[in-house]
């Protein structure tokens, strides 16, 4: 992470009044921690893997219980309303929006990633 990110990780967690964090701060930083390995040598669990994870998801409780009085604008929640109700026949749409997804945005093949990070490291 960019200490740019560090520094508002902190600031957030330090109580700024009016700050909302964008669930997607948190979801990175999962991510993150879910690529350390769940052991340590042969027989050892990582630890402070579990540790990383707890503090990102008390972060999250935290935000949950921060009251917001937010003000429902008409227009903006009947466009929310008019974009949902296709999906209300209760289908399983999530193999759809998967799909639409590597549409939109192919995943990497592990070969191609590699070449990449090799190629921005300036190894090629």
């Amino acid at each position: 992470m960019c200490s740019v990110h560090r520094w508002v990780i902190c600031k957030l967690r330090g109580g700024w009044s009016g700050i909302h964090q964008f669930a997607g701060v948190f979801l990175t930083q999962l991510t993150f921690i879910n690529e350390n390995p769940n052991l340590i040598g042969p027989n050892l669990i990582n630890f402070r893997k579990r540790q990383k994870a707890a503090e990102v998801i008390e972060d999250i409780k935290r935000w949950q219980l921060t009251p917001y009085s937010f003000s429902i604008l008409p227009s903006v929640a009947t466009f929310i309303e008019d974009s949902l109700r296709p999906f209300e026949d209760g289908r399983d749409l999530s193999d759809y929006f998967w799909n639409l997804s590597l549409d939109r945005e192919p995943r990497e093949r592990e070969d191609e990633k590699m070449a990449r990070l090799l190629q921005e490291s300036g190894f090629l």
